[in-house]
């Protein structure tokens, strides 16, 4: 990382930031070599996202022919530096992200892909069990993508 000092390499502090995001930017490549970047809400759990859709569309198509992805999440926590009228161009964004590469995985095994939902479901939910009508579990394509580097920073401003 250029800048070493926004590093954030606390695992707590990641998992932090991954976990208080509601939505993860998906990139993915296109038989060009052109990105396509695709919001989701997702499910995380020890190193592992997954995610959940509907059964066919663009972002499948591509993923099936290559499924190596990059994972950006966010959190926006205001301007920095407005307070100095003078300077617009001094102003930042105080920010925590974290980006991760792996591969997406298909799960289309009944009980790992309920649980693989269950994940993503927790998320937005209080935890608990949550029952899957088997239909609609049938209905949706799931896939999990496990860590392969992840690297994660904050702005100057909330570094220590």
């Amino acid at each position: 990382m250029r800048r070493s000092r926004q590093e954030i390499i606390d695992k707590k502090e990641i998992d932090d930031i991954i976990n208080r995001a509601e939505v993860a930017r998906l990139g993915i490549n296109t038989p060009d070599g052109a990105p396509y970047v695709v919001p989701m809400n997702f499910g995380y759990s020890d190193d592992v996202f997954y995610f959940h859709c509907a059964g066919e569309g663009y972002k499948l198509e591509l993923l099936k022919n290559n499924s190596a992805v990059c994972i950006e999440i966010d959190e926006n926590m205001g301007l920095a530096g407005k307070e100095d009228n003078s300077n617009p161009c001094s102003w930042g964004m105080n920010y925590r992200s974290v980006i991760a590469t792996g591969k997406a995985e298909f799960i289309t095994e009944g009980s790992e892909k309920l649980n693989a939902l269950k994940h993503v479901i927790a998320k937005f939910a209080a935890p608990g069990d949550f029952p899957f009508p088997a239909e609609a579990a049938d209905s949706v394509t799931v896939f999990r993508v496990k860590i392969g580097t992840l690297s994660a920073k904050s702005s100057n401003s909330l570094r220590v």
